[in-house]
């Protein structure tokens, strides 16, 4: 029995640290699930808030017209400039969206699959579209 008692005594500062150890990564596997999901909801809370440039946002004097200004059979009527959100997919084709260039992430996707692209290749920066610019050019550039 003192032998015992001996050797808890010598190594119970190691024990205590696995026990800590084995603990933390029973915590980490149990909540697996939620730390992954953490960037997402991060991006929902935070992304939608700031996701286009000023540039973006039609003057308004051509707000007058909706959006219509800026498409003209089915090309870009004039030169625009959009941030691009960074976080997820999402958050960045909001900021397209925003701008009026598609209408939705749906047709973001839609678009990019027909034309071979893969939609959450988007990259998170400042573009700018020349005016005559079809969607599928806006697809490709902002997944090259």
């Amino acid at each position: 029995m003192k032998s015992l008692k001996d050797f808890i005594y010598d190594k119970n500062d190691i024990i205590i640290a696995l026990v800590i150890l084995i603990l933390a990564a029973l915590l980490i596997v149990w909540r697996m699930d939620a730390i992954m999901e953490y960037p997402q909801t991060l991006a929902q809370q935070t992304g939608t808030t700031d996701t286009t440039d000023e540039t973006a946002v039609p003057s308004e004097d051509d707000s007058k017209g909706g959006d219509s200004g800026l498409w003209s059979k089915g090309v870009l009527s004039k030169e625009i400039k959009v941030k691009v959100a960074g976080g997820s997919a999402t958050a960045a084709v909001q900021s397209l969206v925003d701008a009026g260039l598609f209408s939705s992430y749906e047709e973001f996707t839609k678009v990019c699959k027909a034309a071979g692209y893969t939609p959450e290749d988007i990259k998170a920066t400042t573009f700018t579209f020349e005016a005559g610019c079809t969607q599928t050019d806006i697809a490709k550039k902002v997944t090259k």
